[in-house]
Parts: C-alpha cells; sequence; structure tokens
C-alpha cells in the first residue's frame, strides 16, 4: 500500500511538472532539464527549429512559422524572441479574431516588418503573429519564461 501511495505522488509530481511544459512547447514536450552548469549551440542547432533547453522557470528554443500560422497568446509565460531567418511582418498587440476564411488573425495591433537579429519581449496575455512572406517561412530563437499566477 505504502509503496503504491508513493507511486501515485510520484506520478502526480511528473503530471504537474509536465503539463505546462507540453502546452508552452506546442504540445511536443519540454526536454529534460538542462543539468549542465552552462549550454552553447552551434550555429547549426541554431539553423533548425527544435528544443534546445528546459531550465524548469525558462525554456529555449528555435521555433518556424509558415504561411498560414495561427496568432497567438499566452497565459502562463511571456517570451523573448529574435527572428533568425526569413521575411514577413510581427504583429504585436490586437485582438484575435475570425478571418473572412475563418482562420484566426490579428485586428489591430502594430505590425512590424521582420528584421534578423531584432529582440522583442512579449508579456504573458500579450497577442502575437508570425506572418511569413508567401511561399516562404520565418525562424526565430524564442525564451520562454514561465509566470506564476497569483
Amino acid at each position: 500500500m505504502k509503496a503504491h501511495t508513493t507511486l501515485c505522488a510520484i506520478l502526480g509530481v511528473v503530471m504537474a511538472t509536465s503539463i505546462p511544459s507540453l502546452s508552452a512547447q506546442g504540445g511536443r514536450g519540454a526536454p529534460p532539464l538542462s543539468t549542465t552548469p552552462y549550454d552553447a549551440w552551434k550555429a547549426d542547432q541554431l539553423a533548425k527549429p527544435g528544443n534546445l533547453g528546459n531550465y524548469g522557470s525558462h525554456t529555449a528554443s528555435i521555433q518556424r512559422r509558415d504561411v498560414g500560422a495561427a496568432p497567438e497568446t499566452h497565459t502562463n509565460f511571456s517570451h523573448f524572441l529574435m527572428f533568425t531567418s526569413g521575411k514577413g511582418n510581427f504583429t504585436v498587440g490586437g485582438q484575435i479574431v475570425d478571418g473572412p476564411d475563418g482562420k484566426k488573425i490579428v485586428k489591430g495591433g502594430d505590425i512590424h516588418p521582420i528584421v534578423l537579429g531584432e529582440m522583442y519581449h512579449i508579456p504573458i496575455n500579450t497577442v502575437h503573429w508570425v506572418v511569413p512572406e508567401a511561399g516562404s517561412s520565418v525562424t526565430y530563437w524564442v525564451t520562454n519564461i514561465f509566470v506564476t499566477q497569483p
């Protein structure tokens, strides 16, 4: 009985800590918690989408957005993001609404041309939308900072 209770407690902790990570990474799941004293990434790692590290209170990854990607907003983490490839626009703020074709779009907000190397801080609950030029994609470095809600 004691072993069963211990197993259930461990499983509960794993689930409680995994669910926020899964949602923060678009359902792919966070990489294992980093235990290295520091991390350094080679250029080839920064050129392709994927998880780079999980540090408990924050994660790092390279994200790719293709034409037609939906706008986003997050309730449990903020972003720092820096564009690493591609052309298009980046909308910050506004409201997510249904577009004429039924796909989600942003109404209002500030539209910025994507500039490689430019960095943005996106607070929790802030609408943002990466819109690549037709026929292309955009990649960016993103750090998710998990925010404890009061």
